[in-house]
């Protein structure tokens, strides 16, 4: 599964949030299901959509909560009480709990952003504010960050881990 793009869209009065086609059809298969779980985002302000199956398969490989510490079976208590699975109707629209759209501070007016295996919802505002402090230095920060990616990349039997720089010019 690999899901990019952007959509200005609206949360509706009764909190529901249309899925754009081109995503719903990318998870169209059985194998990522339709549904999502939505959850407090890495960043602040944001909701994190995973589609439900692909989920639930990162999920199956955390320890189990025996050998957890206090801490850290704190922070798993919290986060999925904090998660919520979202059901689609017959118009692709899920429902979004407004406890998490108040906790995150999301209005009607959003932005979805597709962020390779996951979904993130933005208030439009802050989603604007992000984008145009990445254009400035686009370059030098994907050099970075295609740095990091490489390191942290895991090679796979006669495959280079390497993702490809930027074209020259």
């Amino acid at each position: 599964m690999f899901l990019v793009g952007t959509y200005e869209l609206v949360v509706d009065n009764k909190s529901r949030l249309s899925i754009p086609f081109a995503v719903r059809r990318k998870l169209s298969d059985e194998r990522d299901g339709q549904s999502f779980y939505a959850m407090p985002g890495r960043r602040c302000g944001t909701l994190s959509l995973y589609p439900e199956k692909y989920y639930e398969r990162i999920r199956a490989g955390l320890p189990a909560d025996d050998n957890l510490s206090d801490a850290a079976y704190a922070y798993r208590q919290f986060e999925y009480s904090q998660t919520a699975l979202l059901e689609p109707d017959g118009q692709g629209r899920v429902m979004l709990p407004e406890r998490l759209l108040k906790r995150a501070g999301l209005e009607r007016e959003v932005v979805l952003i597709a962020v390779g295996d996951h979904l993130e919802l933005w208030r439009r505002d802050e989603y604007a504010k992000f984008e145009g402090s990445m254009w400035p230095e686009y370059w030098q920060q994907r050099a970075k960050a295609l740095e990091e990616m490489n390191r942290l990349a895991p090679a796979k039997a006669g495959e280079r881990a390497e993702i490809p720089d930027a074209p020259a010019g």
